[in-house]
């Protein structure tokens, strides 16, 4: 009887360590992207309807800013001109792709034949990319890169 009992023992354990290697390897799970928080700078309803229109970046005045531990979250400070007074700014801050690289496009829209003075109106914003995890990330505003991280 106990042989019986040991042949049984014996014959669950083989069965319970074979289905073990048949599980196949699956990937990892991706960590979730938290969602981008809003900066106030974002595609407007009726946006269609405007004139896009180009910015001047001041290269050398764009910084990126941290904060916390990791998860850090990242926000970037962005200066330069607008056109003129009648042009509004937008900011387009996209996920990270695969191979961490966040981008970011930065324009202005303008209602087309609206007169208006040609005066170069400064801006200086704060844009906030959101949180990010361990990896080594690249920012890049209108192709061009602004700075890079580790998170």
């Amino acid at each position: 009887m106990k042989e019986k009992y040991r042949s049984i023992a014996a014959s669950l354990l083989v069965f319970a360590l074979l289905g073990c290697a048949l599980i196949p390897d699956l990937p990892p799970t991706p960590t979730p992207t938290p969602p981008i928080p809003p900066s106030g700078y974002e595609p407007q309803p009726g946006d269609d309807k405007l004139r896009r229109d180009q910015v001047f970046l001041d290269a050398g005045g764009s910084r990126l800013i941290y904060a916390g531990e990791p998860p850090i979250q990242v926000s970037i400070s962005i200066t330069g001109n607008l056109p003129d007074p009648c042009h509004q700014l937008r900011v387009v801050v996209n996920p990270p792709n695969a191979n961490h690289e966040v981008m970011l496009e930065v324009y202005s829209v303008v209602e087309p034949n609206k007169a208006c003075i040609t005066v170069l109106q400064p801006f200086d914003v704060t844009i906030p990319l959101g949180t990010f995890y361990a990896a080594h990330y690249s920012i890049y505003v209108n192709g061009d890169l602004v700075g890079e991280f580790d998170a």
